[in-house]
């Protein structure tokens, strides 16, 4: 009796019956065909062909076999490579191209020239496809293969694959075949390269370009790819940077940055568009013509790279002057409110993408955004707006606060809580600018903290940061501001790890904001707090001594008095504990301490407020820390071989008078100590997302650090 699920063969299985059938006539098979590619396609969906698998396949569709035209259609479909593609199977499918004998049918033909098309991006040697321009070309007077076959070739076509041969033979099919899409939009490319050359305009329209790749085919491919290799950018299709962007048949009319092009050239002269790799660009950098427009670089990879390395009066003042025209225009329509919405955002998005590839702005943009703000609607490119301001090249804070952040933030103040939290984010931005500038100086002497200009803008600007920061969390409610608050924290722990003695100063947040948000946010937040202030003690700890040297004592007691409130609160049983010249109790008056203490000890004998926030109890911790007792407690009773059934269970909430006790019947597990119960807490929590406080208590607790048997 057959079993209901049948076992599905091997990949490996499937692959040698599919040899088998494809050498045997349809009436003649023991076993169904569309089973055997149904595993085949199954499993490229799912994990991919590697290399020897897919040239089985591809050796199988590229000859004329025994197998109908749906199967081999289906396969050729489902041709999922599981890496990149190797230069054999191209060579394959190219010699299965034309007529003979032995040649696949046309339809086959055509299926495999759109694969290609398809996978020309991850192929692993990126020259094989150029070597064999030449007989593609030659099969254009395929009739069957001949739309496919111009979309490819209008794909791979670089300068030096136009020559004049090839010209007079496409200009005679143009000719002979009439406005034929795909063939006038191959020698649209042509055109574009010697536009002096052939004359006349191509009538192209949207079937003139090769369509846009299947998303879904090349989505799955990249998750097969990525899960392959970890990170492999060349399965992403993302631009080399060595070859000129073209944007294709999608392009709109109005696009405001046009595509790279070198008009006036010949077949000798060496241009961009040449260029297809890094050895060539290098080879030939001196003797590249300009193009002829250059604005395209401020979003073409290669053109960045030209203007980088070769700069010249003559480019920066052609630059410039179209910028200059074109931003002064976008200013005026925006005042008037006629403005082209899509042609700014495109303009601005090239400005903010040179401005992150050179860390800087180009002259012209600071004037522009000085004019455009005061005309800004806040709602309008907020992104790429905030994005150039953080490039701002001032010196002085209040000057760049005056003429450009505030007007800024004026204008976002009325589009609600998100314009908010994006001007949080922009601050953010600018300070990791600000301060991967710094980072690269070397300190010319020790000298105190916050003397240089550069450190005092950092100063000033966190200053700033910090007031407006303060100002928003005390202002909205809890449950509204939780994305800001996680916003803002996100611009700390940058600067709580940033330091860099006697070049990137020490500047601690506000201590109220650290005391507020210590005993109002959810665990999370508290950990990220913890981690914050963890993180400045770290920098102290390894800055040159003495530190009064550098910093006013105002700062090293400011952190010195929150390190032992923290410590107070979470790991011995002081909360709340005011200490002069040492801690401030989180602020809390020592009078409402003792009352809390009273009402709490009223309640039970063995409750007080010392202990109210330590790991156990604390509101935010309590049923983590609980959930880790048991965890240890699961793990010691493995390792002790204890019976379950007669085991002393703890009940909770966890105590070192509780251990004490339980070791009578229960598992024996210290208090303090490297393998305690208050290390271990610290490093579930740190396994789940929390690891802000063990990263402060490493920090703090000298015991802790040297490894060594706390004490209390």
């Amino acid at each position: 009796m057959p079993s209901i699920a049948e076992e599905q063969p091997s990949l490996g299985d499937a692959l040698e019956s599919l040899h088998k059938a494809s050498r045997t006539p349809a009436k003649q098979r023991t076993v169904k065909v569309s089973g055997v590619i149904n595993v085949i396609c199954r499993h490229a969906f799912a994990y991919g062909l590697d290399e020897d698998a897919l040239d089985a396949v591809v050796h199988i569709a590229a000859r004329k076999t025994q197998l109908d035209q749906t199967s081999v259609t289906t396969l050729i479909k489902n041709l999922y490579p599981a890496q990149r593609v190797s230069g054999d199977v191209i060579v394959t499918i190219v010699a299965a191209l034309g007529q003979g004998k032995g040649k696949p049918s046309p339809g086959t033909q055509d299926s495999l020239v759109k694969w290609l098309a398809l996978i020309h991006v991850i192929i692993e040697d990126a020259s094989v496809l150029s070597r064999l321009y030449g007989v593609l070309f030659a099969m254009l007077d395929m009739i069957s293969i001949r739309t496919s076959l111009c979309h490819l070739l209008s794909l791979i076509t670089r300068r030096k694959h136009v020559k004049p041969f090839r010209i007079q033979q496409l200009l005679e099919l143009s000719r002979g075949l009439g406005n034929e899409p795909a063939l006038q939009g191959l020698l649209r490319v042509y055109k574009d390269y010697y536009p002096d050359i052939i004359l006349g305009s191509a009538s192209t329209s949207r079937k003139s370009f090769a369509p846009q790749p299947d998303a879904e085919w090349r989505a799955r491919v990249r998750t097969i790819q990525e899960a392959r290799t970890a990170a492999d950018d060349t399965t992403s299709e993302r631009h080399n940077g060595f070859k000129v962007l073209r944007h294709g048949s999608k392009r709109t009319k109005a696009s405001v940055l046009p595509d790279v092009h070198t008009y006036h050239a010949t077949e000798s002269s060496v241009t961009l568009e040449g260029i297809d790799s890094v050895d060539a660009f290098v080879e030939r950098l001196d003797r590249i013509e300009p193009p002829g427009q250059l604005i395209p670089f401020l979003t073409d990879p290669l053109l960045q790279k030209y203007v980088e390395l070769k700069p010249s009066p003559v480019v920066s003042a052609r630059i410039g002057l179209w910028l200059a025209t074109c931003l002064e225009e976008q200013v005026g329509a925006a005042a008037q409110d006629t403005g082209d919405s899509a042609f700014l955002t495109e303009l601005l998005d090239g400005l903010l993408q040179h401005a992150r590839y050179t860390k800087t702005l180009l002259p012209i943009v600071p004037a522009f955004l000085k004019e455009y703000l005061t005309v800004w609607d806040g709602r309008d490119h907020v992104d790429a707006v905030l994005g150039l301001l953080a490039y701002i090249p001032e010196d002085s804070f209040d000057d760049l606060y005056t003429e450009y952040l505030s007007p800024a933030e004026r204008a976002l103040s009325s589009n609600g809580l998100s314009a908010y939290t994006r001007l949080v984010g922009f601050y953010t931005e600018m300070l990791q600018h600000r301060v991967s500038t710094l980072a690269q100086q070397r300190p010319e002497r020790r000298q105190p903290a916050l003397i240089s200009p550069e450190q005092q803008f950092l100063k000033d600007s966190v200053s700033h940061f910090a007031a407006f920061s303060t100002s928003l969390i005390l202002s909205l409610p809890s449950e509204e501001g939780a994305e800001l608050v996680s916003s803002t924290l996100a611009y700390w722990e940058l600067l709580s790890t940033s330091s860099k003695p006697h070049v990137i100063p020490i500047i601690l947040p506000p201590m109220h904001l650290v005391y507020y948000l210590m005993q109002s946010s959810p665990a999370v937040l508290v950990s990220r707090i913890c981690g914050i202030i963890g993180s400045y003690k770290q920098a102290f700890d390894a800055h040159p001594r003495p530190v009064k040297h550098y910093y006013p004592s105002e700062v090293t007691d400011g952190l010195n008095w929150c390190l032992r409130d923290v410590y107070n609160l979470f790991w011995v049983a002081r909360g709340l504990a005011v200490a002069e010249q040492k801690s401030v109790g989180m602020y809390c008056d020592p009078s409402l301490r003792s009352s809390l203490n009273d009402y709490l000890s009223g309640l039970d004998h063995e409750y007080a407020i010392g202990h109210a926030f330590g790991l156990s109890n604390n509101a935010w911790l309590a049923s983590m820390s609980f959930a880790a007792w048991h965890a240890l407690e699961e793990q010691v009773i493995d390792r002790e071989g204890y019976d379950r059934g007669s085991i002393r269970w703890h009940t909770g909430p966890v105590s070192q008078q509780s251990l004490a006790v339980i070791r009578n019947g229960g598992v024996d597990v210290d208090w303090e100590g490297a393998n305690g119960y208050k290390v271990f807490v610290l490093n579930w929590l740190a396994e789940r997302g929390l690891g802000g406080l063990r990263e402060f208590m490493f920090a703090t607790v000298t015991d802790l650090k040297t490894g060594q048997t706390s004490a209390s």
